[in-house]
């Protein structure tokens, strides 16, 4: 969906963020204790590209600063994927993203850039606008994406960025992310689009002429990067059994 960038920047080279949060049913995961949308990060963007990326890497994630946050996190930004620690996708966003967003002010620390995704995940409550408008986690209904798309925009005011998953095996799709686009000055505005959804250009990788599963359960999704997985895994297992 975006081009990629991968210099490190300045802060006048960044003029936008990205605040995306994930449907964990939609991965292969770990559910949190509550079935609701959480945090995935907040991501400074350019001209709608991603990036940059990894602007201090000398600024290396601290769980002690993040205060009295760590409770709030564990329950609104949880590691979903359930591989390594707590800790580890916190570390990820920090490095990556958080250095970057934290060249402004407003995320000049630890504990105002995780806030940040706090309060906004608390103001975008996605599972309640969803079930507003009768879109509710489900195996077995499948829902047009323009439908989803049209909710989220009429409750928030701006046009969203949707994110589906595909399994290779099923041919299933799955909604997994929404994302919300704010300037620097964190004012909500639309996301740049790369295609028409209901007469309203929106930016996303789902389908328009397909339907698509908003999933009530984990699903075992089986994308390209998990193939590689499975693939280097198959060839280890082989050569490891070969080799006794």
């Amino acid at each position: 969906m975006f081009d990629i960038i991968r210099t490190d920047v300045s802060l006048s080279e960044w003029d936008s963020l990205l605040f995306t949060v994930h449907w964990p049913p939609g991965h292969t995961c770990i559910l949190p204790e509550h079935h609701v949308w959480t945090v995935h990060g907040i991501w400074p963007n350019q001209d709608g590209k991603e990036g940059p990326f990894f602007c201090n890497r000398t600024w290396i994630f601290d769980p002690d600063q993040l205060g009295t946050l760590r409770p709030q996190l564990l329950k609104v930004w949880p590691n979903i994927h359930g591989n390594d620690t707590d800790d580890s996708l916190w570390k990820h966003e920090w490095e990556k993203h958080g250095t970057c967003a934290a060249l402004d002010p407003k995320f000049g620390s630890e504990e105002l850039y995780f806030n940040q995704g706090i309060q906004w995940v608390k103001n975008y409550h996605m599972t309640k606008i969803l079930s507003q408008h009768m879109i509710v986690p489900s195996m077995s209904t499948r829902y047009n994406v323009t439908l989803i798309h049209k909710a989220l925009k009429d409750v928030i005011g701006a046009v969203p960025s949707l994110s589906c998953e595909y399994d290779k095996d099923t041919g299933n799709i799955y909604l997994s992310e929404i994302r919300l686009c704010f300037q620097r000055d964190m004012v909500l505005v639309d996301c740049k689009h790369n295609q028409q959804l209901g007469g309203v250009q929106s930016a996303t990788n789902c389908p328009t002429n397909k339907l698509i599963i908003y999933p009530g359960k984990a699903s075992f999704i089986k994308t390209s990067r998990q193939h590689k997985r499975m693939f280097h895994q198959k060839a280890h297992n082989h050569l490891k059994n070969n080799s006794k």
